[in-house]
């Protein structure tokens, strides 16, 4: 789990080679278009969390900070989410943090109640079809 919210942080995880390419270009896009959308208000209002195969739900709601999977989720609040092949983007607009972005990776890896909550939303359950 990565937890991004300063330019430290950010030019940390772009630079890591380690880490999926294309994870490190939304990254990069996304900090560009928040600091030319908000005047850079980037480390007090901007938030990027990226949820990766194998984090638990602890770990993930802990970091979020309101439970996003596991035993209790909250109901989908997020403002949209998109898909970016091997990521999905979620952006959610809390009082807290006004302008948090979750990257989970689409993989098999990747916690059970979170991604069936991505897939879902570009897969409906097609009951009515059968």
């Amino acid at each position: 789990m990565l937890t991004l919210t300063d330019i430290g942080s950010v030019s940390a995880a772009l630079g890591d080679q380690s880490l999926d390419v294309d994870l490190r270009a939304l990254i990069g896009f996304r900090v560009w278009h928040m600091c030319v959308e908000h005047e850079c208000a980037f480390g007090t209002e901007v938030h990027i969390f990226v949820v990766q195969g194998g984090d638990t739900p602890e770990v993930i709601n802990a970091a979020l900070g309101f439970p996003i999977t596991g035993d209790a989720p909250e109901d989908p609040s997020f403002v949209s989410i998109e898909a970016h092949g091997l990521w999905f983007e979620l952006a959610y607009a809390r009082d807290h943090n006004p302008h948090t972005r979750v990257f989970v990776e689409n993989g098999p890896g990747t916690e059970l109640g979170i991604h069936a909550m991505c897939l879902s939303q570009f897969w409906p359950d097609c009951e009515g079809d059968q």
